[in-house]
C-alpha cells in the first residue's frame, strides 16, 4: 500500500506497520525515532547519532533562526548539523507549549524551514495543554488548522508537510481536528500534546488521544507522535499505528544521570551493574562512570540510551514481522502499573485491530497467550465475531471437549481417536473444542490459522473462566442446540457445574461425561468413545421424547 507517494506499509500487525517514507534525501524504514538534536548545544554529534542507526533527525528550526538567522539559509540545516541525510524540523510549537509565546509568525517559521532546506517540516500549532478548557481548546484547534492550509499553499520545493492534530484531552476535538486535516494536502499527520502526559505516567490518556487521530485519519497516512521516546511506551505506541517519534530523553535523562533501560529508567547512584551490552556498557563499571568528569559521563550516558532505543526499534520490527507485536506489547505491559492501565484501554479498540489485522501471513507462527487480555487480540475477535455470522449449526446436539494438549485436534490425541473410532459422528453431531485462548473451536475449523497455532498458560483460563463459560454459553444458545455432551478431564467442577445451571435454565438438556486423566483416556480412546457415545444417545432419546411430548395432543 503507497499513500501519496510518500509513505509505503509492507508489513501490518495489529495497527503496528513497518513501512517506508519516501524524502528526497532518502528513504526512512519505520517505525522509527528521531533524535531530537539541540542545533546549538550537541552532546552527541549528528554524525554519531546516524552512525548508530537512526535514518533521521529532528532540529528546532526556530532555535536555528535565533542563531542562525538568514545564515542558516546558505549554510542548510544539514550543514549546521553536519550530516547529509533526511532532516526533520520542528516550528517552535513546544517553546510556545513551555513559554506562551515564540518571537516569529506562523507562515514566516515556515518558509524558513523550506529555506535552510528542511527535509520534512512542520507548522507553527498550537499545543493543546491539559488544563485549557474546551471552547479556549476549540479556538486553537481552529487556528492550527487555519495555519495549516496556508502552509498547504506553498511552495515547498520537496519538503514534505507535518500536519499536527490537537485537542488534548477533549476527544472530540482531537477527532475533528483529525478529519479537517484529513481534508488538507499533508504528507504526514503528527498527534501533538502527548509530552504533558508522559510526564505524569497518563499512558491512558495518550491511548485515548492517539486511537482517536489515528481513527479519524487516513489509515495508509505515515503518523507521528511528538514528544514520545521511552521504551517503556514505544511498543504500545507502534501497536496503535504511530510510525515515527522524536524524543530528547537520551540527552535530558543524562543530565540528570538517569539510564534508559527498556523496562524502565534507573538512576546511576542507584546502579550496580550496567543493564546492557552496548559499547558504554562494555566498556565501564556503574562505578567507573560515576567517577568520570561530568561532561564526558553525561556524553556517554547519552550514548547509552540512543542505543537502548534504537536497539527497541529493532525490537518492534522484527516483531511486527514475526506477527508478534501483541505479545511485545502486553509483555511491556507488565513492566509498570501506567502502562498496565494503558494497555487496559488499549483493549478497548480491539475490534479496530480486528478488521486491519491480516487474516494470513507469509510467515504464519504460533501465537501465545500469557493472560486474559491476549483473548483480545484481532485473531480471537475476529474468530468470535466469524462464528456470529457465518457459523451454521447442522445437528441439534453439540459434543463439547475440553482442550487436549495436541493440535490440530483432529489429526492427533483423543478427538482425532474418537473421530476415528466414531466415523459418521461429524455427519450426525457437531463437535467442539472449548479453547481457553479461542472460548470455542468448531473441529471442522481447527485447520484454519491460528486456531491450531497457539500456546496458552494456565493463566488464561484461570482469569478469563467466566468469559470463557460465557461465550460458550452463548455459541450453544446462539445455535440453537437442544442438547449437549461435556467431555472434560480437568475442567474445575465450578466451571461444568455453572455451565450446566445455566444451559439448563434456558431449556438446553446437558450431560457431562467425567474421564480420567488425559493420559488414561487417551490410552484407553475405544473405552472413552464409547462412553461418550452412550451418553450423546441418551440425549438423543430424551430430545426425541421431548418433542413427542410436545406433539401429543
Amino acid at each position: 500500500m503507497v499513500w501519496n507517494e510518500v509513505f509505503e506499509i509492507e508489513e501490518i500487525d495489529i495497527f503496528g506497520r513497518r513501512g517506508k517514507l519516501y524524502t528526497r534525501r532518502g528513504v526512512v524504514e519505520t517505525p522509527t525515532l528521531t533524535p531530537v538534536i539541540n542545533p546549538s548545544r550537541q552532546i552527541i554529534s549528528a554524525k554519531r547519532i546516524k552512525e548508530i542507526g537512526f535514518p533521521m533527525l529532528i532540529t528546532n528550526s526556530y532555535i536555528i533562526k535565533r542563531n542562525y538567522g538568514d545564515l542558516a539559509k546558505e549554510l542548510t540545516v544539514h550543514g549546521i548539523l553536519g550530516v547529509d541525510g533526511p532532516v526533520y524540523t520542528d516550528s517552535g510549537a513546544y517553546q510556545l507549549l513551555v513559554y506562551g509565546k515564540v518571537e516569529v509568525s506562523p507562515l514566516e517559521i515556515f518558509t524558513y524551514q523550506i529555506e535552510i532546506g528542511s527535509d520534512v517540516g512542520v507548522i507553527l500549532d498550537i499545543p493543546t495543554r491539559r488544563e485549557t478548557p474546551f471552547q479556549q481548546a476549540r479556538a486553537e484547534v481552529e487556528e492550527t488548522l487555519k495555519r495549516l492550509r496556508e502552509a498547504a499553499q506553498v511552495d515547498r520545493k520537496g519538503m514534505l508537510l507535518v500536519a499536527p492534530i490537537q485537542g488534548g484531552v477533549h476527544t472530540s476535538l482531537v477527532a475533528y481536528s483529525a478529519r479537517q486535516a484529513s481534508q488538507i494536502p499533508a504528507d504526514l499527520y503528527a498527534v501533538g500534546g502527548p509530552t504533558q502526559f508522559m510526564e505524569e505516567y497518563d499512558y491512558e490518556e495518550v491511548v485515548r488521544l492517539v486511537m482517536t487521530a489515528r481513527l479519524n485519519l487516513p489509515w495508509g497516512a505515515p503518523l507521528h507522535l511528538f514528544g514520545a521516546g521511552h521504551p517503556l511506551i514505544l511498543p504500545l505506541a507502534v501497536a496503535m499505528g504511530v510510525d515515527v517519534f522524536d524524543s530528547a530523553s537520551y540527552a535530558l535523562y543524562a543530565r540528570n544521570n538517569r539510564i534508559i533501560t527498556s523496562r524502565g529508567t534507573l538512576r546511576l547512584q542507584d546502579v550496580e551493574e550496567l543493564p546492557c551490552s552496548c559499547p558504554v556498557c562494555s566498556k565501564y563499571t556503574a562505578r567507573e562512570l560515576r567517577e568520570l568528569p561530568s561532561q564526558e559521563r553525561v556524553e556517554l550516558i547519552a550514548l547509552h540510551n540512543l542505543y537502548v532505543i534504537w536497539e527497541e526499534i529493532k525490537r518492534i520490527k522484527q516483531a511486527i514481522h514475526e506477527g508478534r507485536l501483541w505479545e511485545l506489547v502486553e509483555e511491556k505491559a507488565r513492566a509498570h502499573p501506567a502502562l498496565t492501565n494503558a494497555f487496559r484501554e488499549f483493549l478497548r479498540y480491539s475490534e479496530f485491530f480486528a478488521k486491519i489485522h491480516p487474516s494470513t501471513r507469509s510467515n504464519p507462527r504460533g501465537i501465545f497467550f500469557l493472560g486474559a487480555p491476549s483473548r483480545y487480540r484481532p485473531e480471537v475477535v475476529r474468530h468470535v465475531n466469524r462464528l456470529k455470522t457465518r457459523y451454521k449449526s447442522r445437528s441439534d446436539i453439540l459434543i463439547l471437549f475440553e482442550e487436549t494438549p495436541q493440535k490440530p485436534f483432529t489429526r492427533f490425541g483423543l478427538i482425532k481417536e474418537f473421530l476415528t473410532n466414531a466415523m459418521s459422528i461429524l455427519s450426525e453431531y457437531d463437535v467442539a473444542v472449548i479453547s481457553p485462548a479461542f472460548s470455542i473451536i468448531p473441529v471442522e475449523l481447527d485447520g484454519f490459522y491460528p486456531l491450531s497455532q497457539y500456546e496458552a498458560s494456565r493463566l488464561v483460563f484461570e482469569e478469563a473462566k467466566d468469559e470463557i463459560l460465557a461465550d460458550v454459553v452463548w455459541f450453544i444458545l446462539n445455535k440453537a442446540y437442544r442438547g449437549v455432551v461435556l467431555a472434560y478431564y480437568s475442567l474445575p467442577s465450578k466451571f461444568v457445574r455453572k455451565m450446566g445451571n445455566k444451559l439448563r435454565d434456558e431449556g438446553v438438556i446437558f450431560m457431562e461425561v467425567s474421564l480420567p486423566s488425559y493420559e488414561k483416556a487417551l490410552s484407553e480412546h475405544e473405552k472413552t468413545s464409547k462412553k461418550i457415545l452412550d451418553a450423546v444417545a441418551i440425549l438423543k432419546g430424551m430430545i426425541t421424547r421431548d418433542r413427542q411430548e410436545a406433539l401429543s395432543p
